[in-house]
């Protein structure tokens, strides 16, 4: 199986939260694809609440598109870590044009009364929502600097790896809970 370009970063380095060009991507048009690590989470450190992720992928898509509305955003899907997004744009933002978008997209959840699309028809776990926990979260983000991240320096060495996983789980942080 490929080694995939987001095992090839190194997490203990990992700032948060943090914005990170994860790859471009040329079509066979020639439009380019940026996909960003978008972080809301230390890895190994904090995690999402699983009901405040949810509630984000539903707010966070839209105010996005809202926020960064010169752009073509293609998808924002949640990290199975729960530590972050993947967001699939066409063309080059600029870092800070997607930060100051991603903080307005904080202050909008901070803002929202309701959940959109979180019932029976549109939403396959439409129980497993928490708007006081992604407001949590969005307050995390809004209190806390967004860096960049530098992929050289979180460049990864895959043959000095250990294959365990020695976390302390009682130390990890659950943010939105």
């Amino acid at each position: 199986m490929p080694m995939l370009d987001s095992f090839l970063v190194d997490h203990v380095k990992m700032p948060s939260p943090g914005l990170r060009v994860a790859k471009h991507v040329k079509t066979p048009n020639g439009d380019i694809i940026t996909v960003y690590d978008v972080r809301f989470a230390k890895p190994n450190e904090e995690i999402i609440d699983e009901r405040a992720m949810h509630t984000l992928e539903h707010l966070f898509a839209g105010y996005m598109r809202d926020n960064l509305s010169n752009y073509e955003i293609i998808d924002i899907s949640p990290m199975g870590c729960r530590t972050g997004f993947y967001m699939s744009v066409i063309g080059e933002p600029e870092d800070e044009e997607v930060i100051e978008a991603w903080k307005k997209s904080m202050q909008n959840v901070l803002e929202t009364d309701t959940i959109p699309e979180a019932n029976v028809y549109q939403c396959g776990s439409c129980y497993m929502h928490s708007l006081d926990g992604a407001k949590k979260v969005a307050e995390h983000i809004l209190n806390n600097e967004i860096v960049i991240m530098d992929n050289e320096a979180l460049a990864l060495n895959p043959e000095n790896i250990p294959n365990e996983c020695n976390v302390d789980t009682s130390k990890v942080k659950i943010l939105g809970k």
